[in-house]
């Protein structure tokens, strides 16, 4: 997620939720006057957050409904 996306972003627990790019082509809003923020302080990458092992990846994908739905018509 780059910084731009970031600042529109809500973190949601378990993932961000990011808000499409309303921004109009008044730049004068963005260069000019700078009363409007277009970036977050930092980006959101794989050097900021938790990155998950092979074991991770898998306990994380069984906890989706959709996995446990096929998961469960297996075992029928």
């Amino acid at each position: 997620m780059t910084r731009e996306e970031r600042l529109r972003s809500e973190d949601m627990g378990d993932y961000f939720r990011v808000a499409a790019d309303s921004r109009d082509l008044n730049y004068d809003k963005f260069v000019a006057k700078g009363e409007v923020a277009t970036e977050a302080e930092e980006s959101y990458t794989s050097h900021n957050t938790n990155i998950l092992d092979v074991d991770g990846t898998v306990k994380k994908i069984l906890t989706t409904d959709y996995v446990q739905e096929q998961l469960a018509s297996w075992k029928k």
